[in-house]
């Protein structure tokens, strides 16, 4: 079954930012290393339009050469994939929907779906993490799903079961709520997969967001007989984010995103957020770094890293701090919540582009934000058009398009 609503192209809108201060800015990056080559902003009006709610994108996967997208919107009830047109040029940066698929309930599929990160294979299957939970009604375990380009599900792949949350009472083993696996990403020779916690797992240590010490789990899966197996693991240290000027209610940080540079070496996106106690008061960080697991102690066999020593972590090198980046307008100044990235269109001089999309949580007081960078030459980025390896995975047209027809 397809489907695919083909949406005509809209407008960008300004969109009024979410209350609370902006996180404090460090000095802005030289354009050696990022430059904002791009921004938008999808328009809240748009989602009347379509008769479909456009928000909540956690995940992004590029296809082709990068002008087009698949955006995975971050919602339980009616799990769903935007087709997206990109238009990369100068000072015409935008992002349209130019389709809508529903991943299809089946015997075998999660009975809930926390929708998060995508990735997209060769023959044009999608692989999508679905976060579990953990909270007091509802014990799920974090998945990565497989499913046909039509939306059909095919199989879940296998997780171990240390990642599962405590079937009952105080998590003291497992994701923990809202903490699983946000990040997927597929290698450009499609032979590894990489997904990670948000957060340590419980049996490995406290979620520390303002002082070192968090550590998640890094997973690599490798391709075997038409699918995916678990493989190694590694431990990935979180950076702390700085403390904000007020009183804390509530603070996360986290990996939300990884892109994978072929190799051991992926780039990493850490997602911080603080809110006050009256809730008028908010602080995003949001960071991307080069990590490479090259060194790095494989810790699949261990069930907990509490007391363990001699664990050697992924090496991080920061690669830019998007609160420093020059050029925002006035609806991404705070940056919101920024989840996904893939890789954009190249330039016209061969520079591969990066894009960044906040997820809007459906709140009309968030922004479904765009932006497009350029890396440069001190960035730890591949710079020419190869890297990504997208053109391999390119679906086909027939299969994503579809007949335009509305939801049956």
């Amino acid at each position: 079954m397809r489907w695919w609503v083909c949406a005509a192209p809209f407008v960008a809108a300004v969109i009024p930012a979410a209350c609370g201060r902006p996180a404090t800015v460090s000095s802005a990056p030289s354009a050696d290393v990022f430059s904002l080559a791009g921004q938008y902003a999808i328009p809240h009006d748009l989602s009347a339009s379509l008769h479909v709610r456009v928000g909540g994108l956690s995940g992004l996967a590029s296809l082709g050469n990068g002008h087009e997208l698949l955006a995975l919107a971050d919602d339980r009830d009616h799990p769903r994939v935007f087709r997206m047109a990109v238009n990369a040029e100068t000072n015409a940066f935008r992002v349209d929907v130019s389709g809508i698929l529903y991943l299809q309930p089946a015997a075998g599929a999660p009975t809930h779906l926390d929708p998060e990160g995508i990735a997209v294979t060769p023959d044009g299957h999608m692989l999508i993490t679905s976060e579990g939970a953990a909270n007091d009604e509802t014990r799920l375990p974090p998945a990565i799903l497989e499913y046909a380009s039509d939306g059909a599900f095919i199989r879940p792949l296998p997780v171990r079961g240390r990642y599962a949350p405590s079937d009952r009472g105080p998590v003291t083993a497992g994701v923990r709520d809202n903490a699983g696996f946000e990040a997927l990403t597929l290698s450009p020779d499609a032979a590894r997969l990489f997904t990670a916690t948000e957060l340590p797992l419980a049996q490995d240590g406290e979620a520390t967001t303002f002082a070192p010490g968090a550590r998640a789990r890094l997973l690599e899966y490798r391709a075997t007989g038409g699918s995916f197996e678990p493989a190694r693991e590694f431990v990935y240290e979180i950076d702390p984010i700085p403390r904000p000027p007020f009183e804390v209610r509530f603070a996360i940080a986290g990996v939300v995103e990884l892109l994978s540079l072929g190799g051991n070496v992926l780039l990493a996106m850490e997602r911080g957020f603080v809110e006050s106690v009256d809730r008028k008061e908010s602080m995003n960080t949001i960071r991307l770094s080069r990590i490479d697991f090259s060194d790095a102690t494989d810790v699949s066999n261990r069930e907990s890293l509490l007391g363990a020593t001699g664990i050697v972590p992924v090496r991080k090198a920061l690669v830019l701090d998007v609160n420093a980046l020059r050029g925002l307008a006035p609806p991404l100044t705070r940056l919101d919540n920024f989840e996904g990235m893939a890789w954009g269109p190249a330039t016209a001089d061969g520079i591969r582009t990066l894009i960044l999309v906040s997820d809007d949580n459906f709140s009309e007081r968030q922004v479904t934000g765009f932006l497009l960078l350029r890396p440069g030459r001190r960035s730890l980025l591949p710079r020419g058009p190869r890297v990504s390896g997208v053109t391999k995975m390119r679906p086909s047209e027939a299969e994503l398009l579809g007949s335009g027809a509305k939801p049956r």
